[in-house]
């Protein structure tokens, strides 16, 4: 962690990232803790948004564990040291929308537990002062390591039929880049399904990086990986819903507990994912799941929570908002720097 009264100078965000989502943070330290202030715009003309949703563009709750990925790290870091990697949520609860023009500010405050390990608290609001989010989660400075190996193929379905892309193009409104569901190898609808998603070094998130980067900076985002996980459970659901999601509803993330991070992908790797379907009360649906390359688990979750919203419920709860017709300047979404409009700063 730099000293305080320092400005940072470090990229901004480091490594693979979908986005750069933070443009503004203040650090301050209040005796054994470290508080972080990010400032996170919603932009109209973000890429991401054109496909969740087209036509209605909506900021993916997974953005947000984003933004707060890349503030842990930027604030915490301590120089020389590998990035600081996301090894847990613990819970994590979405309770109003995000939408262009809107500004997030997520309020962190992080403890230390050991050497490069830090537990955080965080919640998130907009500028009418709506709390949008809050969520704990771990994170570790281990070093980074060389992509293992991806261990045996993907293995064939146990059970019912799968889905071709076509078909999952019909069952989900996202589309490119946040589409992020390949195939769907076996299905039973209402109680298991396992999907893939292959990794490829052409994706948006690996655009910018350098060279010279670490073999670590290569591993495939945590936020990205949750979505997909996400997305797979979602065509559980919808492939049997009594009411398939129309142009009039939207399918939303609201919350997670559990979600552990036990590795990490890489380009070439095949995402292979098992969700299983614990329940449905009215709009709600309630899954667990895992996340394998090969047969070496990276990623598990308890439980994992989506709902069914109309899309008129989201746009008249954001009307009210204080940023309602700001405009937004667009910085570089990747450019190695953070955005002109960035203030990286220390609270003293």
């Amino acid at each position: 962690m730099n000293a305080p009264g320092t400005v940072t100078s470090q990229p901004c965000p480091p490594g693979a990232a979908p986005l750069a989502a933070v443009d503004d943070l203040q650090v301050g330290v209040v005796g054994d803790r470290v508080e972080v202030i990010a400032g996170v715009p919603i932009r109209r003309d973000d890429p991401n948004l054109c496909g969740h949703f087209p036509g209605f563009p909506v900021f993916p709750g997974v953005f947000i564990v984003e933004a707060l990925v890349q503030a842990v790290d930027i604030a915490l870091r301590n120089p020389g040291r590998p990035r600081l990697r996301l090894c847990s949520v613990d819970s994590v609860r979405f309770l109003a929308p995000l939408l262009p023009p809107d500004r997030l500010t997520l309020d962190i405050v992080a403890t230390g537990e050991g050497p490069d390990r830090w537990t955080v608290t965080a919640s998130g609001r907009r500028d009418d002062s709506t709390v949008t989010v809050t969520l704990r989660a771990r994170f570790d400075g281990g070093d980074a390591a060389e992509p293992a190996a991806s261990g045996s193929a993907t293995p064939p379905g146990t059970a019912g039929e799968g889905l071709a892309h076509h078909q999952i193009r019909a069952l989900l409104p996202q589309r490119y880049p946040l589409l992020l569901v390949d195939r769907v190898l076996t299905m039973t609808p209402g109680s298991r399904i396992e999907a893939v998603k292959t990794v490829t070094a052409t994706e948006p998130c690996y655009r910018d990086l350098a060279d010279d980067a670490p073999p670590g900076d290569y591993a495939y985002p945590a936020s990205l990986l949750v979505e997909s996980l996400g997305q797979t459970a979602a065509l559980l659901w919808l492939a049997e819903a009594e009411r398939p999601v129309g142009d009039d509803h939207v399918l939303m993330f609201v919350g997670a507990r559990d979600f552990v991070f036990d590795g990490a992908a890489y380009p070439g790797d095949v995402l292979r994912h098992t969700v299983h379907l614990e329940r449905v009360i009215a709009d709600t649906a309630f899954a667990t799941g895992e996340t394998y390359v090969g047969d070496r688990r990276i990623a598990r979750v308890g439980t994992l929570m989506a709902a069914r919203r109309p899309r008129t419920a989201l746009t008249v709860e954001t009307t009210t908002s204080s940023t309602a017709g700001v405009p937004t300047v667009r910085g570089p979404s990747r450019s190695g720097a953070a955005p002109a409009s960035s203030n990286l700063r220390w609270k003293g």
